[in-house]
């Protein structure tokens, strides 16, 4: 399956983990240290919204590793452990009540240009517009399958929040 296909697979079964959630229930928090499925998603799509913009951005040759040298320790750190994480800055979910379609809507929006831009620039170049906070200039390849990879680990949360409310 080309990458560009793994990204929309994955966004529609993300998408139906949270439509799962009633309109009642989207914005609902189990307990006050929680996200909401809300806040979940519109963590993945504030996390997301400036790739476009890195994928058209200063690129440059990769020469020194692979251009997936780091999926193992994406998958490692993001799908193996269940250790809670903490989201700083711009990709925390904003305050106050937000709406299921309105949100959907921005996040898949948002993944198809990824999905275009990755089936039409070269997935091996790196990045150079941004530095991801822990794994460093990525290339668009390990960019996409990042979003994957985070949004994986955000369907396990959306499961837990499901089972607590």
């Amino acid at each position: 399956m080309t990458l560009k296909n793994q990204l929309l697979e994955n966004t529609d079964i993300f998408v139906g983990k949270v439509n799962e959630f009633t309109d009642a229930q989207f914005n609902l928090k189990p307990d006050s240290d929680s996200w909401s499925a809300a806040d979940v998603l519109e963590h993945l799509y504030r996390s997301e919204f400036g790739i476009p913009r890195l994928f058209t951005g200063e690129t440059k040759q990769l020469t020194d590793r692979q251009p997936d040298a780091y999926l193992p320790d994406m998958r490692k750190r993001f799908l193996e452990s269940d250790a809670k994480m903490e989201a700083s800055g711009v990709i925390l979910p904003t305050e106050g009540e937000k709406t299921k379609e309105n949100l959907i809507g921005k996040f898949r929006n948002n993944r198809d240009k990824i999905a275009e831009l990755i089936e039409e620039l070269p997935q091996e170049e790196l990045c150079m517009k941004y530095k991801h906070p822990v794994f460093g200039y990525l290339t668009r390849m390990e960019w996409v399958h990042f979003s994957i990879i985070h949004s994986q680990r955000h369907m396990k949360q959306l499961e837990r929040i499901q089972s607590q409310l």
